[in-house]
């Protein structure tokens, strides 16, 4: 699952569910930038799900966990309002718009010698995508 730095994980059992199906939401009741991560515990079985969206008027975030038949009844509830579907989503995939950062890394003389291209998403996760040296 994407790292959302303090905030909950996608867990039951009290370990961390690694892959997970991402189901992008519609808005609703001053609601936006739903998600809906799904997965399965690799312990008992059961399914976890976490919920996530930004409400409209405040612009906080909010994160939802729900295990069991919490989750069950969630994911039933969802399934009516979904607009895409994503399987598979593993903890050190990138998630949601994705944007290039590009990094120059000088000598002591000031020249560049080295550009990093990072692939970065708004959640502030970056992952190395290519190195360039400079002669």
């Amino acid at each position: 699952m994407p790292n959302f730095g303090n905030f909950k994980k996608l867990s039951c059992c009290n370990t961390e569910i690694k892959e997970a199906e991402l189901w992008i939401l519609k808005d609703f009741k001053g609601y936006t930038k739903r998600k809906l991560f799904i997965g399965r515990c690799k312990k008992c079985g059961d399914w976890a799900c976490l919920q996530i969206m930004t409400h409209t008027e405040s612009q906080k975030t909010y994160y939802n966990l729900y295990n069991r038949i919490e989750a069950v009844k969630t994911i039933y509830r969802e399934k009516k309002r979904i607009i895409q579907q994503l399987p598979n989503i593993k903890a050190n995939s990138l998630y949601g718009w994705i944007y290039g950062h590009n990094v120059q890394i000088r000598n002591k003389k000031g020249e560049v010698v080295q550009i990093r291209q990072y692939a970065s998403d708004f959640g502030g996760n970056k992952s190395l995508v290519k190195r360039i040296i400079s002669k």
